[in-house]
């Protein structure tokens, strides 16, 4: 080959090699910088991609939120945007025309107040926040869910009801599950007792756990004769503990926790109650739980682990209370009492042999949630939730004249569900206050924007919409909707790739906005879906 073609190809190649190793450095670099978070420069020259073209006045106020994964669940639950000394309060949202009274707390642009007319394709009109954040829960490695164990005293009816809300939070398999497969071995298994039957319901109990077994879950029911309800949810100590001997025997499946909970206690994101479970050993003695947040209800029933918000008892605990004879010792001194979490909970300190106000630990983020009536100011107090109760029964999650609070009430708590997958447990219901008070969004859940601005003062304290039952944290009176305030609520949850979900809200009238939140800096992985 003659020499002027080997140095053509050899320029050739090395041109071609350079472009590669550019490209591929460039791909490499971008991707660890939206892995590790990156800058927000790097993040805000690719989020305005899930910003919405408009070619006409009116359209959907978009509000990008830009997560940072920097904060501990419990390090802050309220952020005051622009709060620093000198700086300027953000603009919660963007240019929307035709302004209404309390719509938005908006500030027209100084520049350009006529977006449309100078883009026929469209302009993109969206505000970039960049806000603090917690990462997804953290679950150990060897973590399996496996280790958990469920107990649940109910009827089959009540099964049926729930299970298309415990698919939201219950470990399933992605496909119909056979109870004796390999694959069955590493979900939770759920253990529920029921009355006596009748003919009708021996086929109801046989309909629940096809469904269930159907959805990928490991649900196991059984009729259990007993005097009370009490006796039968406490009778769930006994029956966890034979059914964990029996899959660690035959399926060398090690259970370390048992979670005794009613069948509408809902855990928003299972990583978050894992979190919990995780600062504790399934070796120590122990029992966590939460009291009321009635006064009332813990005046009238004591210092005990409220059933609703879950009772969760380790492996060394449990054993200890099915100990010969203890079950029984139990049953003799504390079947009488009103509730069975309340003979779980004397049943745990008396197999200790210590007072229950010592055995019992107290975990703030799982909730009994005693209040009746309205609860919307409740969820928008900012609370870190790893359980809740009474979704479908105390209260309203959602307001009745809203589309997400009408009708069958799964549809709201599914939502929270959504929702929390989708910005991760930890920053669900988490605040975003802009405009010195004036716009407060609770991730998740809504937007509410007030005519008069809230103070720091006042957010320290629940809007108090509930109309029963006083709560041990601070409340500030209520404000009413279309005067005070107006509130966006959740409609819907769009997830748009992994780590960025679109969270869609409408207030009474009808009026829409939506929020991005971009998580990629979390570093939530592509299954998180």
């Amino acid at each position: 080959m003659p020499p002027r073609f080997r140095v053509s190809h050899l320029f050739i190649i090395v041109i071609v090699i350079s472009g590669s190793l550019y490209l591929f450095t460039d791909t490499s670099s971008s991707r660890a910088s939206s892995a590790s978070g990156g800058s927000s420069a790097s993040h805000a020259s690719t989020v305005l991609a899930f910003c919405p073209h408009s070619t006409k006045h009116s359209h959907t106020p978009t509000v990008i939120l830009q997560a940072d994964a920097s904060h501990a669940p419990l390090s802050n639950r309220t952020f005051w945007l622009g709060d620093n000394p000198g700086q300027i309060p953000p603009n919660f949202a963007p240019y929307a025309y035709p302004p209404r009274d309390l719509r938005f707390a908006q500030r027209l642009p100084q520049t350009n107040t006529k977006p449309f007319e100078d883009d026929p394709n469209g302009s993109q009109v969206c505000q970039v926040h960049n806000v603090p954040s917690s990462p997804p829960p953290p679950v150990p490695k060897d973590w399996l869910p496996s280790k958990v164990m469920f107990g649940m005293s109910t009827t089959p009816d009540r099964v049926l009801y729930n299970l298309p809300v415990w698919a939201h939070w219950l470990p399933s398999s992605k496909r119909a599950l056979d109870p004796a497969s390999v694959e069955a071995r590493g979900l939770p298994m759920v253990v529920i007792l029921t009355p006596p039957p009748s003919v009708t319901e021996v086929m109801r109990t046989r309909e629940a756990v096809d469904e269930a077994q159907a959805r990928g879950m490991h649900v196991v029911m059984r009729a259990k004769e007993s005097d009370r309800f009490e006796t039968r949810y406490f009778a769930l100590a006994e029956e966890m503990w034979l059914e964990a001997q029996r899959r660690e025997r035959e399926e060398a499946v090690v259970t370390e926790w048992f979670v005794f909970s009613d069948d509408d206690t809902f855990f928003p994101d299972f990583d978050s109650l894992v979190r919990m479970l995780s600062a504790f050993g399934p070796e120590s003695d122990t029992i966590v739980g939460a009291l009321s947040e009635s006064t009332k209800q813990v005046a009238q029933w004591g210092h005990i682990a409220y059933g609703g918000a879950g009772i969760y008892v380790s492996r060394a605990l449990m054993a200890k209370m099915n100990a010969p004879g203890v079950w029984n010792d139990c049953l003799g001194r504390f079947g009488a009492a009103f509730g069975g979490d309340a003979m779980v909970s004397h049943c745990a300190a008396l197999a200790l042999a210590k007072d229950i106000k010592e055995t019992l630990t107290i975990e703030d983020t799982i909730h009994q949630l005693d209040i009746r009536g309205d609860g919307t100011g409740w969820f928008q107090s900012g609370f870190l939730i790893t359980s809740l109760h009474h979704w479908g029964s105390w209260f309203t999650l959602f307001p009745p004249w809203h589309e997400s609070g009408a009708g069958d009430l799964r549809k709201g708590i599914g939502l929270v569900g959504k929702a929390a997958k989708g910005v991760t447990g930890d920053n669900w219901g988490r605040r975003y206050v802009f405009e010195e008070g004036k716009v407060v969004v609770n991730l998740g859940y809504s937007v509410v924007i007030h005519a008069k601005p809230v103070t720091k003062a006042e957010l320290g304290a629940s809007e108090h919409t509930w109309w029963e039952f006083e709560t041990f944290h601070p409340v500030r009176p209520g404000i009413e909707e279309a005067v005070g305030k107006r509130t966006y609520y959740l409609t819907n949850v769009r997830p748009m790739e992994p780590g960025v979900v679109k969270l869609e809200h409408k207030n009474r009238e009808g009026e829409r906005v939506d929020v991005v939140w971009d998580g990629r800096a979390t570093g939530r992985g592509k299954g998180w879906w």
